[in-house]
């Protein structure tokens, strides 16, 4: 089956990257050194902005000559971390709108975007007027550099020239990247974490799908094990420097809570997802290779059909989707990670990596920047940007429209109820350092180890407190 959409495009970007949290992290503590090193450089030249000649990343309300409208020209610059969070049809029913309004957008998919605001600021260039689909735990980072300002007016005035539209907004949008109260972008679409199985292998093994547990995921990787002895039951990726979001999804499913960044390992939820861990390495459910192994590897593995379960974000269907003779859902399908650890009620949560949209501090035309937040609200534009590679969205008209289906024709009422009582992932400062003792652990785990749950807890507990004080 081919989904009605053309995922991982990237047309307006001649850069691809695959985005790492790690990276994300490592992002952060570089910002300090970014800051003292602008006073010695001049402004680089590593992006492409968008002009006249481009016409696939610039739309025009007129034509630039003078029609005598006592009206000011408006030029608003968006940079964005991909292309498919751009509505597909660009701003022109906005621009049609506000005919006094030019829209130009220039991809950034270095990941870099942070790094080039200090430089541009400290070199007294001047920046774009919305930063589009950032990651949102870098907000608060944007915001102590003075980059992002409040944004509560700008709610204010939405919510009054448009309570329809402001209210179909789920309220997380905002939460996300409130600060001691006050608004700072919103975070209109998320991606999260699913289960991704082969269809064949749970079949052989008779295997159900939803899960009700942690529990049962493991024993569905010894039913797969067993009916196929040389298999993968469950590939991963542990390579350092990758991140470890299989193991933070698992941490925050069972209910371990986190203190920022920091889980607390001697929880009664992590030592669960230790010893489920531990468990699977030492019955060969997990391939001890994956310490090697980044996200093209561990993709790999489940793509070729030499692996039965990878647990990846939700975009990540786009990719599988574009595999040759790996087709939904006759090979492949998705389901939730259970929020138990062996049935019987709730113990953790869901997480999701949302994307905000943010008016930049400074800006000569704020208002005019802000209808840009409002127009990437609007169902259609979600709907359209849905359909060319974005992710979930938290608004509540978008994400029960029909149309999904047709992009997403796995979006089930259990899939989608784990998306809306997702929660931010747990971030702060000292997130990267977090990440490389983590990925340590984890490391550790995967190619194989003699210590208990309690053991390695006891072990990096004391390595993750110390990054925090």
């Amino acid at each position: 089956m081919t989904f009605k959409t053309m995922w991982r495009t990237e047309s307006n970007s001649k850069r691809r990257s695959i985005r790492s949290q790690f990276t994300r992290f490592i992002a952060l503590l570089l910002t300090l050194a970014m800051v003292a090193a602008a006073c010695s450089e001049t402004a680089d030249d590593t992006t492409t902005t968008a002009g006249a000649d481009d016409p696939a990343t610039t739309a025009s309300g007129d034509d630039g000559g003078d029609d005598g409208d006592a009206e000011e020209q408006v030029d608003l610059l968006i940079w964005v971390t991909r292309p498919y969070y751009i509505p597909p049809a660009g701003f022109e029913d906005l621009m049609a709108d506000h005919p006094n309004i030019n829209i130009t957008w220039d991809v950034q998919a270095n990941d870099d975007i942070l790094q080039q605001f200090l430089r541009m600021r400290d070199a007294g260039q001047p920046l774009p007027d919305v930063l589009a689909a950032e990651d949102s735990f870098l907000i608060e980072t944007y915001v102590e550099a003075g980059l992002v300002g409040p944004h509560d007016d700008i709610a204010a005035q939405w919510q009054e020239e448009d309570p329809d539209l402001y209210d179909s907004v789920l309220p997380l949008a905002w939460d996300e990247t409130t600060l001691d109260g006050t608004k700072y972008g919103l975070s209109v679409t998320a991606n999260f974490d699913v289960l991704y199985y082969n269809v064949e292998w749970f079949n052989e093994a008779n295997v159900q799908v939803p899960f009700d547990s942690l529990d049962d995921v493991l024993d569905a990787m010894r039913a797969m094990k067993a009916t196929r002895p040389d298999s993968i039951p469950l590939t991963v990726q542990a390579q350092a420097g990758q991140g470890v979001t299989t193991l933070k999804t698992m941490l925050a499913a069972a209910g371990a809570p986190f203190d920022g960044p920091v889980p607390d390992l001697q929880s009664d939820g992590a030592l669960y997802v230790i010893d489920w861990f531990l468990q699977a390495a030492a019955e060969e459910l997990l391939p001890p290779e994956a310490v090697a192994w980044g996200e093209d590897e561990s993709r790999g593995a489940f793509v070729s059909t030499n692996a039965g379960l990878i647990l990846d974000g939700f975009t990540t269907a786009g990719d599988f989707n574009e595999a040759a003779g790996f087709d939904y859902p006759d090979q492949w399908n998705l389901t939730p990670v259970p929020l138990s650890q062996s049935g019987g009620g709730q113990d953790g949560v869901a997480l999701s990596a949302a994307r905000t949209w943010a008016v930049v501090d400074g800006t000569e035309h704020p208002e005019e920047a802000a209808l840009v937040l409002r127009y990437v609200s609007m169902t259609d534009n979600l709907i359209d940007a849905a359909g060319n590679g974005s992710v979930p969205m938290r608004q509540t008209n978008a994400i029960d429209d029909p149309r999904l289906l047709e992009i997403w024709p796995f979006f089930n009422d259990d899939l989608k109820q784990a998306y809306l009582s997702s929660e931010p992932t747990p971030a702060g400062p000292g997130a990267g350092e977090v990440e490389a003792i983590l990925e340590q652990m984890f490391g550790e785990i995967v190619v194989g180890t003699d210590a208990t749950a309690q053991e390695l807890a006891d072990k990096y507990q004391p390595l993750l407190d110390e990054v925090t004080g």
